[in-house]
């Protein structure tokens, strides 16, 4: 079986931000930033090499021709690397999206380049896509989306509003703001505002501030459902303290069993159906609530480290696993059940 592992920065796509506006604006090349690159590199090298271990598949990846020593190195791993020239980004992502069995793809949620490079990949074949459905990812990279989805499932998240040419309403807001691109992702171009200071441009969701600790919890969807994976603690920085800068696995047992039993319920209310592959939210935990902060419907950060673990157990299972065997039924289309 052929599996494509595609991570935009790196894969190919770095000129896409050129077409942009909004936070990507100021972005022609996302190869000028040297730790978007690093950070794209570390991903693409991590996820192949995890799923390299499943049996009976091959690894393809694209590379941005530029990006000569990456694509040296993924090579020496026994990978399969097609060189992409950055000035034609898709020829070569629906070649290898054509030729594979499976496809991954990883993107930024920014402008909805995810959304898009999703659907050039569906494009290319059904039943290739190892993420989510139609309406998993509509919620998953539209915040606006996302809380009205929460609205009606009785899901919390922090008190909102849709802000849209200056105008909206936030008297039912606290005085602290958080101002938040509509297709974002990373917490990029997120900042605290007080309501007397919205913008007079563009589109932007603004939430209630909620104090608490970051956490995600990633589940692996098969065709027998989903299995969570362990909790997972945020570390964020940055100049208004929104950006991922690292984490670690929750150990504080009841911790886990609180963030376990609150995912459990949200992944068992997503529009899910047919959809495969790693699925995370990212919480607030407040002093007695938790917040749905968002939905990211693509293999995140914390992937590589929960890889490591040789083995856990999910909540509510008896039978241990791992990740890598997880993604395998994903990829497979096997229903992984104790």
């Amino acid at each position: 079986m052929k599996l494509f592992i595609y991570e935009m920065v790196c894969g190919g796509g770095a000129t896409l931000p050129s077409d942009c506006d909004g936070e990507l604006a100021h972005i022609d090349d996302f190869l000028t930033l040297p730790t978007l690159v690093a950070d794209g590199s570390a991903m693409l090298l991590s996820v192949a090499q995890y799923c390299q271990t499943i049996p009976a598949v091959e690894i393809v990846v694209t590379v941005d021709s530029r990006l000569e020593s990456l694509a040296r190195r993924l090579e020496s791993r026994g990978f399969t690397v097609q060189v992409v020239d950055a000035r034609d980004p898709w020829s070569q992502f629906a070649f290898a999206c054509r030729d594979a069995d499976r496809c991954i793809v990883i993107a930024p949620e920014l402008n909805s380049l995810l959304a898009l490079a999703v659907e050039k990949c569906n494009a290319c074949g059904p039943e290739k896509l190892i993420g989510p459905n139609p309406d998993l990812l509509t919620i998953g990279v539209d915040k606006v989306l996302l809380h009205q989805w929460a609205d009606a499932h009785d899901i919390r998240m922090p008190s909102w509003a849709h802000l849209l040419g200056g105008e909206c309403d936030v008297s039912h807001i606290d005085c602290t703001l958080v101002l938040k691109p509509i297709n974002g992702t990373g917490g990029i171009g997120m900042r605290t505002i007080s309501n007397h200071c919205l913008p007079c441009n563009g589109e932007w969701l603004v939430e209630e501030f909620v104090r608490g600790e970051s956490y995600s919890v990633s589940a692996i969807f098969h065709q027998g459902g989903f299995t969570m994976v362990p909790p997972w603690r945020q570390e964020l920085g940055g100049a208004y303290e929104f950006e991922y800068i690292g984490g670690s696995i929750c150990d504080d047992e009841n911790l886990i069993d609180r963030l376990n039993k609150w995912a459990f319920a949200v992944f068992s209310t997503l529009p899910s159906e047919n959809s495969r592959g790693w699925i995370s939210l990212d919480a607030i935990v407040a002093a007695h609530e938790i917040y749905l902060i968002e939905i990211n419907p693509r293999i995140t950060a914390s992937f590589d480290s929960l890889c490591e673990l040789s083995s856990f157990v999910p909540y509510q299972e008896l039978q241990s696993t791992n990740v890598i065997d997880l993604m395998s039924a994903a990829i497979w289309g096997n229903a992984w059940s104790t």
